[in-house]
C-alpha cells in the first residue's frame, strides 16, 4: 500500500515584482548574475492577501476535480500561518466546506516543506490513517523581508500549492530520506512572537 501524487495545482497573486524594478531600487543588484545563478526574474507578492487565502485559491482548484467528501485528511505546510493559534490546516477545513470528521494540522518548514509534506502524507495513507489527503502549502514571507533588504528580497515571492494524494496499491511514492541541518537557523529568522 501506497500514495499516489493525483493532482497538484498552483496559485499565486496578481502582484508582481521583476528584477528590474530590484536594480532600480538597489544600485549594486545585479539583474544577469540573479537569473543565471537561481533563475528567478520576477516575484508574486501578496498585497492584502494571506497564506490563509492564497491556501484556499489553490485548494479550490484541487476540489474541482474531487468531490469535498472524498477528502479524509488536510496537511497544511505554513511558516506564515493566519494566527499562532488555532492552525491555519483548521480554519482551511472550515472555509473550504470540507467534512468534520477528517484530520487537519499545520506544520512550519520552508524550502523543504514540500517533500516532508510528502513523507508525512505517504505516511498517513500507508498506515491507512487517510485515503485521499489534500495537501497544501502557502507562504507570504514578503511580509516579513525589510524592503532594503536585497539578499531576501531577490529570492522569495508569495504563494501556495495543492496537491492531491490517495492511496494507491501499484503506482506509488518511493522512499524518502530526509535531512536536517539547524546550525544556520540565525540566517533566515524572525526573532518576534514565539517564546
Amino acid at each position: 500500500m501506497g500514495s499516489k501524487i493525483e493532482q497538484i495545482e498552483y496559485y499565486l497573486p496578481n502582484a508582481i515584482v521583476d528584477s528590474k524594478v530590484l536594480s532600480e531600487q538597489f544600485a549594486t543588484f545585479d539583474v544577469d548574475k540573479v537569473e543565471n545563478k537561481i533563475g528567478i526574474k520576477s516575484r508574486h507578492v501578496v498585497v492584502t492577501e494571506t497564506s490563509l487565502d492564497l491556501a484556499y485559491n489553490a485548494a479550490l482548484k484541487v476540489l474541482k476535480s474531487v468531490p469535498k467528501e472524498e477528502i479524509d485528511f488536510l496537511v497544511l505546510c505554513t511558516q506564515t500561518p493566519e494566527y499562532m493559534l488555532p492552525t491555519t490546516a483548521c480554519i482551511l477545513q472550515d472555509k473550504l466546506g470540507l467534512r468534520k470528521n477528517i484530520g487537519a494540522f499545520d506544520f512550519n518548514l520552508g524550502c523543504s516543506g514540500y517533500i516532508y509534506g510528502l513523507a508525512i502524507c505517504n505516511g498517513l495513507i500507508s498506515s491507512g490513517v487517510a485515503s485521499n489527503i489534500l495537501f497544501v502549502t502557502a507562504d507570504t514571507y514578503t511580509k516579513y523581508i525589510h524592503i532594503k533588504d536585497k539578499g531576501n528580497r531577490s529570492i522569495f515571492g508569495d504563494g501556495a500549492t495543492a496537491t492531491l494524494l490517495s492511496k494507491n496499491v501499484h503506482d506509488h511514492l518511493g522512499g524518502f530520506e530526509l535531512y536536517t541541518d539547524g546550525s544556520g537557523y540565525d540566517k533566515l529568522i524572525i526573532k518576534n512572537g514565539g517564546a
